[in-house]
């Protein structure tokens, strides 16, 4: 026995009675329910509730505490504690039962408008001003969106419930259905209530759980979610245990009723069973973990305490002493007189209980305790994961940051390693069954090759339920399943012989399709996915696209060549044609304009160079240029014609017309003698020629595919050929999906057709059909391909009309959904369906089974959409080099000057801009200036001066002399002479240079 306990009391009422005689004030009681029947329990929150008032500093308020116990399955018990409490004049009482029992306590002692505190009840209805509740946890509500987020982040999308059948089980379950139905990735499964009444004191060889927990076992949803109080949770993980509920890849996720209360799973030593590893809870928080805690933990246990005391019900009481103290000591004096008027037999109420609730409302609001109405950042809680030693802080939640780890990042948990889950794996399961063990599946089928075929042999004419009588690609695959999934299964066949059938009058569906509703079946054959059928049953992971063909022989009474005179425009549309063309001409203007406007350029490069050389007959162009109002390039003139045609002109030798030039040639791979002299204009024109040579080649080589395949007679490729010849009749049977498709298509075309169309029973009927010429079969890929597969002489036209795809049809929320279509994604990664389809199918052995790029496709803009973007990469990256070659030059001239390189940049832009405005969109010259009749040039006048241009060929080049008719020369021209030989650093200065000369002389003359 423990003789520590009346110790410390003793030692606490000799620290109130000294507060008392030095205050001379009377402590303020406080009443405190116990459970009798959870000793354990009550003894923790009593001791540390002593243990919290010891250590509240001394002020003229104290509190004492009033305790009592009572019976929780006696109501009589519980109002007589409640009575007692009354009449020994409480301010306030406090409990730290469950929400059930709340409720009950809250009633009873509302009616005397004394405030009541509950520590740990989760009930978000029964908080009111009416009975003065103060509830210091946080709701259901939160709790429910906390697991709700740890299932979001473990993407468990899909879970049970297992909950007990009083108010604290169905608020969590009804709101984590509410948070499942608002999300449209999950779902969830099975729902299963006990009852409360359930004798736990009954032998463990009596099974209280079996049948709820039964439908878990049979069920593929491997994520539990326990909602109810912690003293069910040991008896019903016993039994889970037992039924291999508990086992790796199962998930256990527990509500605070268990983690709160832990020492609901320990044995008489105290330990835990092994196979508790592994589950998840929610807990609120309760400051557990913080330096706070664990301070306040540390001096609890140095003055002889047990640190078990450390629940979350003893520190939740105490945390509400601490506020109802600080909340007195607001308020000053209360009148507590009118306490000794009230008992259960007078039932007065307390005037200034109101009084005092709303100050510890307000007391918790101020310190994020409690759980006040509207507010939701407040809620928070731990998340728990069970280890050996017990459940621990994984993590924690609010609405603010979501499931964070215990240091406070935000991580991913699935890849976590210092989680544990069920069966000592360290690896997050996925929260759904693998197999499909012990499952015994009813699939419907029909004779219909080759997705299915009936053995021919009276013994499976017999048998038509055994798997072994069933062959063909559907058959394959289930069987491959089965075997994967370990499950077992057998063949029914629909007693109407068909798929699907609607009937008008009774409303219902027959066929395979009415027992996947009623539930008759468990799996089907291959389907087409259709948006009207998957409004009544679910579909498995598609495995087969199909589409409408067209199968014939080819017609040998005319043979006659093609009479396509324009055969060689056939590789490619129309469309790429004129886009060819049109690209011709942009990449054209782009070869142009990186020219002109590249500082490398051979354009962009001379007139830069005209406009900032500082010699003397570029200055006197310039003033030429200037006084004529004309560009650089008109500035030159002819004495001689024949000079003007002999001369190169290397100012126009990219321009439009020769670019135009240089850019066509590059589809018929041929070049020009002028090729670009700047980076972008070289990378613009490797761009180009990169696409050409690619497209060049895809051209080459189709239209050799179109002259050298020969097809013996002529054949049908489209549905339009097939309405306009005369020659061909078409069949096909009724019932298949495309034909119906067609018959509810509102094209014309399709209209036509159906019209026309003569329908046969079976597919042999077909294949008689089209050997005996002049008919054409349209059918479905699968079925034509499986008819013909052996067969190389007919011809198979893809139309690519009605799509469709094929899965296995299930019954709405099958449970073993997600296991199939996880197997299925495997199936198709390894290419398994394509297997047994060419097996079935005779592959491409015979026949082209689809369009594929390679054949005679004619080319359309989608299929060249990524040869298109190349080069439009391309040309961007030429107009960034563009500008960067602006930068590279400007730092060029920076080296040659004593500016700086934002200087010379900003130069260089001038003159590009001024270049731009006068060169590529200026006038021609306007020819006022006098011209000289005997030489047909024009001459103007410089300080009196009469000067001419004209053109001096060297070294093929030709230059510009402004020569003096005049032999004198003024002062001011021999001024302007000394001023060109004045070479300043930076070239671009001369433009500025001109101008003031210009403005010195008075302008011209």
């Amino acid at each position: 026995m423990d003789h520590t306990v009346p110790l410390r009391k003793v030692f606490t009422y000799i620290i109130l009675l000294t507060a008392l005689q030095a205050t001379n004030g009377t402590p303020y009681k406080v009443g405190l329910l116990l459970n009798s029947e959870d000793q354990i329990e009550s003894g923790a929150i009593e001791r540390f509730a002593d243990f919290t008032l010891a250590n509240i500093p001394v002020s003229n308020i104290t509190l004492q505490l009033s305790t009592r116990q009572f019976s929780e399955r006696s109501y009589l018990s519980l109002r007589g504690a409640i009575c007692s409490l009354i009449e020994d004049d409480v301010i306030a009482i406090m409990s730290a039962s469950d929400s059930t029992l709340t409720a009950v306590q809250s009633d009873l002692i509302g009616q005397f408008q004394i405030p009541f505190m509950a520590a740990v009840s989760t009930n978000p209805f029964s908080q009111t001003e009416k009975n003065l509740e103060v509830r210091l946890s946080s709701s259901d509500i939160h709790q429910s969106e906390a697991i709700f987020a740890l299932l979001k982040e473990f993407r468990w999308n899909t879970f049970s419930i297992l909950s007990s059948m009083d108010t604290y089980g169905i608020r969590c379950t009804v709101q984590l259905q509410k948070l499942a139905s608002q999300d449209s990735d999950f779902t969830f499964k099975d729902i299963q209530h006990f009852s409360v009444k359930k004798d736990l004191s009954l032998p463990t060889s009596i099974k209280l759980f079996t049948k709820e927990l039964e439908v878990f076992k049979t069920s593929l949803v491997k994520v539990i979610v326990l909602s109810s109080q912690g003293r069910f949770a040991k008896r019903i993980f016993s039994e889970a245990k037992e039924m291999g509920l508990m086992d790796e890849g199962y998930v256990w996720i527990t509500t605070d009723g268990l983690t709160a209360r832990p020492d609901f799973l320990t044995y008489n030593s105290g330990s835990y069973l092994s196979y508790y590893q592994g589950i998840f809870g929610t807990a609120p928080f309760y400051g557990k973990g913080s330096s706070d805690f664990n301070e306040m933990q540390d001096t609890y246990v140095v003055s002889g305490g047990n640190s078990a005391d450390f629940t979350m019900s003893s520190v939740k009481i105490s945390s509400g002493l601490k506020v109802l103290h600080t909340s007195l000591t607001q308020l000053g004096s209360l009148n507590r007189s009118a306490l000794n008027e009230i008992n259960c037999e007078k039932k007065h109420s307390w005037a200034d209980g109101p009084v005092l609730y709303s100050s510890i409302q307000k007391n918790l609001l101020a310190i994020e305790m409690g759980d006040i109405a509207g507010v939701k950042r407040y809620p928070a809680y731990d998340i728990m994961n069970f280890k050996p030693n017990g459940f621990e802080r994984a993590g924690f939640w609010t609405y603010e940051t979501g499931i964070i780890d215990y240091s406070g990042q935000k991580v991913s948990w699935i890849n976590r390693n210092d989680l544990v889950y069920s069966g000592g794996n360290v690896k997050a399961p996925s929260g759904i069954g693998n197999t499909l063990r012990g499952y015994h599946l009813r699939i419907g089928v029909l004779h219909y090759p080759p997705i299915a075929l009936l053995i021919d042999s009276p013994f499976c004419k017999e048998q038509t339920s055994l798997p072994s009588c069933w062959e063909g690609w559907n058959p394959e695959i289930i069987a491959r399943l089965a075997v994967d999934l370990n499950f077992t299964y057998e063949y029914v066949q629909p007693a109407d012989g068909l798929y699907y059938r609607f009937d008008k009058e009774t409303e219902s569906w027959g066929g395979i399709f009415g027992g996947l509703i009623d539930r008759d079946l468990d799996l089907s054959i291959a389907l087409a996915i259709t948006p009207e059928r998957s409004q009544y049953i679910d579909f498995t992971y598609p495995f087969f696209e199909d589409s409408m063909v067209m199968a014939m022989y080819p017609n040998l009474e005319n043979t006659e060549p093609s009479s396509n005179m324009f055969f060689f425009l056939e590789p490619f549309e129309l469309s790429v044609w004129g886009t060819i063309v049109l690209l011709v001409i942009v990449i054209a203007i782009l070869t142009n304009f990186f020219s002109m406007f590249s500082p490398f350029g051979s354009y962009g490069e001379k007139i830069h160079a005209m406009q900032s050389c500082p010699c003397r007959n570029c200055f006197l162009r310039r003033r030429y240029k200037e006084a004529a109002q004309c560009r650089f390039v008109d500035t030159k003139k002819y004495d001689c014609l024949v000079e003007k045609v002999e001369e190169f002109d290397d100012f126009n030798d990219l321009s439009f017309y020769n670019s135009t030039w240089l850019i066509g040639t590059g589809f018929v791979l041929q070049g020009t003698d002028v090729l670009p002299t700047s980076p972008s204009g070289r990378l613009l024109l490797f761009t180009w020629w990169l696409f050409m040579m690619i497209l060049t080649a895809m051209y080459t080589a189709n239209l050799t595919t179109t002259l050298t395949v020969e097809t013996p007679g002529t054949t049908v490729n489209s549905l339009e050929e097939l309405l306009k010849q005369s020659y061909y009749k078409w069949v096909s049977p009724e019932n298949i999906h495309i034909i119906q498709s067609m018959s509810n298509s509102d094209t014309k075309m399709h209209q036509e057709l159906y019209k026309r169309l003569e329908f046969i029973n079976t597919t042999e009927e077909a294949v008689e059909k089209v050997k005996g010429g002049q008919y054409v079969w349209i059918g479905s890929k699968a079925d034509i391909g499986y008819a013909f597969k052996d067969d190389c002489t007919k011809h198979i036209a893809v139309t690519n009309n009605f799509q469709n795809i094929w899965a296995l049809g299930m019954p709405s929320n099958a449970p073993y959904a997600e296991v199939i279509n996880r197997q299925f994604i495997t199936y198709r990664e390894e290419g398994f369906f394509t297997l047994v389809f060419d097996k079935w199918n005779g592959g491409d052995s015979c026949h082209v089974s689809s369009d594929s790029i390679g054949s005679d496709t004619t080319f359309t803009p989608i299929m060249l959409a990524g040869l298109f973007i190349i080069l439009m990469g391309g040309v961007l990256w030429a107009f960034l080099t563009s500008l960067l070659e602006f930068i590279f030059v400007s730092y060029l001239d920076s080296r040659e000057s004593d500016k700086s390189l934002y200087q010379c940049l900003c130069s260089r832009i001038s003159l590009k801009k001024d270049e731009i405005k006068e060169e590529w969109f200026g006038r021609s010259s306007k020819q006022t200036l006098p011209r000289n009749k005997a030489k047909d040039r024009v001459d103007f006048v410089v300080d009196n001066k009469l000067l001419s241009p004209h053109i001096k060929k060297t070294s093929g080049r030709e230059n510009v002399l402004m020569k003096p008719v005049a032999t004198t020369m003024t002062t001011s021209a021999r001024r302007m002479k000394l001023a060109s030989r004045n070479k300043p650093t930076d070239r671009s200065s001369y433009v500025l240079r001109d101008k003031a000369v210009m403005r010195k002389n008075g302008g011209w003359k």
